[in-house]
């Protein structure tokens, strides 16, 4: 799963897409500079905002591409 992360964080252009968890939680990634991908974690910033989410990489169910905007 850390390599297709990496894959879309890299996707030039980019293409935005949705990380699911294993308990549901589902985080947009509209930007990948708003991501920090560690060795066991991954770190999602909200855009405007101080608030993150810390997320371990075992937890990952799937990873989908998200249509583009308009």
């Amino acid at each position: 799963m850390r390599e297709t992360l990496t894959e879309m964080m890299d996707r030039d252009p980019f293409q935005p897409f949705r990380i699911i968890l294993t308990r549901g939680d589902r985080y947009d990634i509209t930007n990948p500079h708003l991501l920090a991908l560690g060795r066991t974690l991954l770190i999602v910033c909200y855009p405007r905002s101080d608030r993150f989410a810390v997320l371990r990489l075992n937890q990952l169910a799937a990873i989908e591409a998200l249509e583009a905007a308009a």
